[in-house]
């Protein structure tokens, strides 16, 4: 598998997308509203990235302190 090559600027994009979300990372996986963030990433960033890694890049962020808290 190869690395993704995404840019500070793509992760920033990821992270004020979440923003908007109402639920946390944990909640979002298969939902509408995972697949919604995700095509609009892809939308807005022209980039194609398979939902797993828009996963993995969307935990790194919040790993790296990157995004909003949100009470669960």
């Amino acid at each position: 598998m190869g690395r993704l090559n995404l840019t500070n600027a793509h992760k920033a994009m990821i992270a004020e997308l979440y923003a908007r979300t109402r639920s946390t990372v944990d909640d979002l996986p298969y939902t509408d509203e995972f697949d919604q963030l995700h095509a609009e990433f892809e939308a807005r960033s022209s980039q194609q990235i398979s939902k797993h890694d828009f996963w993995r890049v969307l935990s790194g962020c919040r790993k790296g302190s990157r995004l909003v808290r949100k009470e669960r």
